[in-house]
C-alpha cells in the first residue's frame, strides 16, 4: 500500500473516532434513553456467558460464521479500496461511540470495559479483513494470481478462526477480571 493511501486510511479512522464520540455525546444530550441500545450491561452478559458456556459457544460460531460469509462475499465483489476506507471509518465510528458511552456510564472502568469487549478478538478480525483487502489490491495491481490467491482466503480465514476462539475463551475471562 502506498504511503499516501496509508495516511488517508489513518485520517479516515480518526475522523470516524471523532464523529462516533460526537454522536455519543450529542445523543446523550438530545435523547439519552436511546443510547441504552448501544450500552452493554456487563453484569448480565458476563453472568450469562459463564452459566451457559455451551450455548454461548454455538451462538458466537453461528453469528461470526454468518457475518464472515457475508463479509467475504461483499469483499470479493466490491472495490477493495472503497471497502478499506468504509471499514476503517465505520470501525472508528463504532469505537469512538462505544468508548464514549461506556466511559459516560461507568467512568474510567467503562473505558477498560469497552476495550475488553473489543480486544483481543477484534484485532484478529480487523487484521484478517485488512489482509484480505490488501492482498486483493495487490492481485489487482500486479495481475499475479498464483500463491497469492491461496493467501487471500487462507490467512484471513485462520485469523478469523483465532478471533472466534479469543471471543469464546479469552474475552469473557478478561471481562470477568474487570468486574468488581
Amino acid at each position: 500500500m502506498k504511503k499516501l493511501k496509508l495516511s488517508w486510511v489513518i485520517l479516515i479512522g480518526f475522523i470516524g473516532i471523532i464523529l462516533g464520540t460526537l454522536f455519543a455525546n450529542g445523543m446523550e444530550r438530545i435523547a439519552p434513553e436511546s443510547l441504552t441500545v448501544f450500552a452493554l450491561d456487563q453484569y448480565t452478559i458476563t453472568e450469562q456467558m459463564l452459566e451457559h458456556k455451551r450455548n454461548f459457544i454455538w451462538y458466537i460460531i453461528r453469528q461470526r460464521g454468518i457475518q464472515g460469509v457475508l463479509a467475504t462475499i461483499v469483499m470479493a465483489l466490491c472495490n477493495p479500496m472503497v471497502l478499506l476506507f468504509l471499514f476503517v471509518f465505520l470501525f472508528g465510528f463504532a469505537w469512538g461511540m462505544f468508548l464514549s458511552l461506556e466511559t459516560m456510564r461507568l467512568g474510567i472502568q467503562g473505558l477498560f470495559f469497552a476495550m475488553s469487549c473489543f480486544l483481543p478478538q477484534g484485532l484478529f478480525y480487523a487484521i484478517g479483513f485488512l489482509l484480505f483487502l490488501i492482498c486483493k489490491l495487490e492481485v489487482q495491481e500486479t495481475g499475479e494470481v498464483g500463491m497469492r490467491r491461496l493467501y487471500i482466503f487462507l490467512l484471513p480465514l485462520v485469523l478469523f478462526l483465532v478471533g472466534i476462539v479469543m471471543e469464546i475463551w479469552v474475552s469473557p475471562a478478561l471481562i470477568c477480571s474487570l468486574l468488581p
